[in-house]
């Protein structure tokens, strides 16, 4: 038996007919850009995440560019973020023509708050805490910083669909506004890219809206510099259809981290993710910390079992900040860790069977 890193099927299966007698609805009215379907997964996803709006773009790069360009932040501005995290969250920065600035993470892999303090300068308009693996950050420490520091505080969520802290507070209630994607793999994610704002700012929500369709509140009158960036009315259908099942399936993964958990934290040689504050993890990944991480990875393919890296690179090290001014600077925590992380299969509909074989070589092999 071999155990796939994900395998969407699983749960796609189930949606197929009912979503292509949609799909063939759609055709026949050939209302094909921001229709009823887009709105009203729009309004459902508010609902989930507890906030007042929710502006849907084409993937979470855009969602996360939306927030930037509705805050006014460019060129001449420093946005925080941590540097272990998909290059995306930096993109988006640089795409405003602002500069990234990269900071450390902390045993937890999420951004550290004492890095923070550190980079934080007159030129600083905003932070961006990367959800990141499926848990929130430190938000209320970070809300404090950024208020202290009259600078915004942004959520990267592309990681940590329906994730709270332990009192209770869902991601988008600490900071202006977050960002999601909803990339295939995500722990809520379509046929295709998608992604999403929330906000409890009824000026931002309306001036994202905007932006997302060339800056336009009104046809062919354009108010902003906007681009194009909207949802398929496709991919609302099937993300309206799996936001009935996230809670269920955020819970399947629950119990596999579990049971993860409960077999390696004997493991001398394995280091697992540890969790914030008790804080509700959504699992997106679940990453591994071990010192002979290639050879593992190798070793469990030729045993069957696929695993994957997030991340092998920090951003700060990647070639296209090369012109950066802390490109290949010693980031302490993050240059070691990214030699060390390894992500196990982890997904809804995985069979105890592979779950134990992925325990079983794992350990044998670690």
């Amino acid at each position: 038996m071999n155990v796939p890193f994900n395998d969407l099927s699983r749960i796609h299966k189930p949606l197929v007919n009912d979503s292509f007698r949609i799909f063939k609805e759609i055709v026949n009215e050939s209302q094909f850009v921001l229709n009823s379907y887009v709105k009203d997964f729009e309004s459902d996803f508010a609902v989930y995440t507890n906030q007042k709006y929710s502006v849907s773009c084409a993937n979470g790069t855009d969602a996360l560019e939306l927030i930037l360009r509705a805050l006014n932040i460019g060129i001449g501005d420093e946005v925080i973020l941590p540097t272990n995290s998909f290059i995306a969250t930096s993109i988006a920065v640089s795409r405003c023509g602002a500069k990234p600035v990269f900071v450390d993470n902390d045993e937890f892999y999420l951004i550290d708050v004492n890095s923070i303090k550190k980079r934080i300068s007159k030129k600083t308009k905003a932070i961006i805490a990367v959800n990141l693996y499926g848990q929130m950050a430190n938000l209320k420490q970070l809300s404090n910083i950024a208020k202290k520091n009259g600078v915004y505080l942004i959520e990267d969520a592309a990681q940590s669909h329906g994730a709270k802290d332990i009192e209770n507070k869902v991601v988008g209630d600490y900071s202006i506004a977050a960002a999601y994607s909803f990339y295939p793999g995500k722990n809520l994610g379509a046929w295709g890219d998608g992604g999403a704002v929330t906000t409890n700012s009824k000026q931002l929500m309306k001036k994202m809206t905007a932006i997302r369709s060339y800056g336009s509140e009104k046809k062919y009158y354009h108010k902003y510099f906007g681009f194009n960036s909207r949802l398929q009315p496709f991919q609302g259908v099937v993300l309206s259809k799996k936001l009935k099942e996230i809670n269920s399936w955020n819970n399947e993964r629950r119990n596999i981290a579990n049971t993860y958990n409960d077999v390696f934290k004997n493991n001398s040689r394995i280091i697992i993710p540890q969790v914030f504050n008790n804080n509700s993890h959504v699992w997106h990944l679940y990453v591994l910390r071990v010192r002979n991480r290639n050879k593992l990875i190798e070793k469990s393919l030729e045993n069957g079992v696929e695993t994957s890296i997030h991340y092998p690179l920090p951003i700060h090290r990647q070639k296209a900040y090369k012109e950066h001014p802390q490109f290949n600077k010693k980031i302490a925590k993050a240059d070691v860790f990214s030699k060390q992380f390894i992500s196990l299969p982890i997904f809804p509909k995985m069979k105890e069977s592979e779950v134990e074989k992925v325990v079983d070589t794992i350990s044998k092999l670690a």
